[in-house]
């Protein structure tokens, strides 16, 4: 097939380089300055095995790029959207870029036989954008077909899915659809447009909701002294939960999760469903960081001046992207309390704030500082020279906000005079020697 995919962010790329591996024909769409970087293999989002594959599908010219959408999809197959559909103020999806796109096409009088909407949008969107093309003369059919990328595994999710879903009203658009994912081999769910719209809001809802359900649990077993590693372990077991998804920690955050759960319990209220269930899910991601913010300042007394090195930006680890990441909430709860920050990232070099010292490394990050707190689980966090890191702070405090550390380091960690280790939904241990300031090795 020849498609025509609009929008090269995380979602549009992958999926992009994927429909090219599959042996289609894609052109890929995006305004000027993006697809001059793309072109020289200069990537503005970071996904393992990203980059090879992209220079792979484009020296193979089966990837090509356009900045002229009207050029881009004549004589294409289908087109499709997957643009940017951010929250507004008022708590509802944006789809200006989607409007834009089809404005394109209803000012040029022409149109792929299928528009494909590949972006989050509301319930009923799909509908809506049909009959606005209708209204401009252009018969063409509208489906919608949901990602369900995780990032940091994108190509696997995307070429060895759970299931993939269509949205479409008719066997033509079906068989279009079937066409283009035709070499996965996957489960095919068809159903109305507007149910597909809903599953994908249902399903990041459900994900959203088993994060804050261990994140509430942890808050329990810390008062009581259990282990929420083991409680939602044993709870995971049972097959009708599964364990994906139920580790206790800083919260959740990225572009899906509170986005999607925001547009749904604004349209939900729309039809005077206020998805009491849902509020609560977000009521208890918001409350994540001060608690943690708390934790610290137990232990400080006051935070003023305070210094605290986080490790970890991007908001989970094998990506980049730190939209609606934990740690912007972090960096303005410190600024609150007049706490510094430095922190390291192995992949996020720069964040647009200024009262955040971003670090070349993570032992730079440590220098001087009254605590750690590990935002993000990258694997090699766990691989650094503890006692060394602690040697390098002023207090040597660890807040392990994602329960990475094993108990090895743990063991390190705590053999360091007046050391003191703070996991997530279990006890914390300390040195048997109070703190009474730590030098610096030679």
């Amino acid at each position: 097939m020849r498609i025509t995919l609009v929008g090269t962010g995380y979602v549009g790329l992958v999926a992009a380089v994927c429909f090219a591996k599959l042996g289609h024909e894609v052109i890929a769409v995006d305004r000027e300055p993006v697809i001059r970087g793309l072109k020289e293999n200069k990537l503005t989002v970071w996904e393992p095995q990203l980059e090879p594959e992209l220079a792979d599908v484009y020296a193979k010219r089966l990837l090509s790029f356009e900045t002229d959408l009207v050029r881009a999809s004549s004589d294409t197959d289908a087109l499709m959207i997957a643009v940017g559909t951010p929250t507004r103020s008022d708590g509802h999806a944006d789809l200006g870029h989607v409007h834009e796109v089809l404005s394109h096409l209803m000012q040029a009088g022409t149109c792929p036989p299928l528009v494909i909407i590949k972006s989050t949008v509301p319930v009923g969107t799909c509908d809506e954008l049909e009959a606005t093309l209708l209204a401009a003369g252009l018969h063409t059919e509208v489906a919608f077909n949901p990602e369900f990328l995780r990032q940091g595994s994108a190509f696997k999710d995307f070429m060895e899915p759970d299931r993939i879903v269509f949205g479409c009203k008719t066997p033509q658009a079906e068989s279009l659809l079937r066409q283009l994912y035709e070499g996965i081999e996957a489960p095919v769910h068809v159903c109305d447009r507007r149910s597909a719209e809903l599953i994908k809001y249902a399903s990041n809802a459900f994900l959203a909701m088993k994060i804050s359900f261990a994140n509430m649990m942890s808050d329990v077993c810390e008062g009581y002294g259990a282990d929420i590693r083991h409680v939602m372990s044993g709870v995971g077991a049972d097959q009708r939960i599964g364990l994906e998804f139920l580790s206790a920690g800083v919260g959740y955050g990225g572009s899906c999760f509170s986005k999607d759960l925001q547009s749904l319990l604004t349209t939900g209220k729309l039809i005077g469903s206020s998805l009491p269930i849902l509020e609560a899910v977000a009521k208890v991601n918001d409350q994540r960081i001060p608690r943690m913010i708390a934790k610290l300042i137990s232990l400080w007394g006051n935070p003023l001046g305070k210094r605290l090195c986080v490790l970890g930006i991007s908001f989970k680890p094998n990506t980049n992207d730190v939209r609606d990441a934990p740690f912007l909430t972090l960096l303005a709860q410190c600024e609150r309390h007049g706490i510094e920050v430095q922190a390291f990232d192995p992949v996020v070099r720069q964040v647009g704030a200024k009262t955040v010292h971003v670090m070349d490394s993570p032992y730079a990050a440590a220098a001087q500082a009254d605590a750690i707190m590990i935002m993000t689980e990258w694997p090699q966090f766990a691989e650094l020279d503890w006692p060394y890191l602690l040697h390098l702070m002023r207090r040597p405090y660890v807040l392990d906000g994602r329960n990475l550390l094993p108990s090895q380091i743990i063991s390190q960690i705590v053999e360091v005079d007046g050391a003191i280790y703070m996991p997530v939904g279990r006890s914390m241990e300390c040195s048997p020697n109070p703190w009474a300031g730590v030098s610096s090795p030679e």
